[in-house]
């Protein structure tokens, strides 16, 4: 088992081919840094208009919050 941990992610942050998929990372306010680390997607279906998905905004938050700390 392989200790990377940004295994999939690597492939647009470290390839030096990958650079204008870098460059839109980057002006998401992406550093050097973070290049180096996993990258994780959260996505949300929150809607406010349905009293059955209201609460996944606050949810998708609290999950974003998590996984950066």
């Amino acid at each position: 088992m392989s200790d990377v941990l940004n295994k999939y992610s690597q492939r647009i942050t470290q390839r030096k081919s990958q650079g204008a998929s870098q460059a839109m990372l980057y002006g998401t306010g992406m550093s050097e840094a973070d290049m180096d680390k996993p990258q994780v997607g959260i996505a949300s279906v929150w809607y406010e208009g349905n009293t059955c998905n209201m609460h996944l905004l606050k949810l998708a938050e609290a999950v974003k919050e998590g996984v950066t700390a």
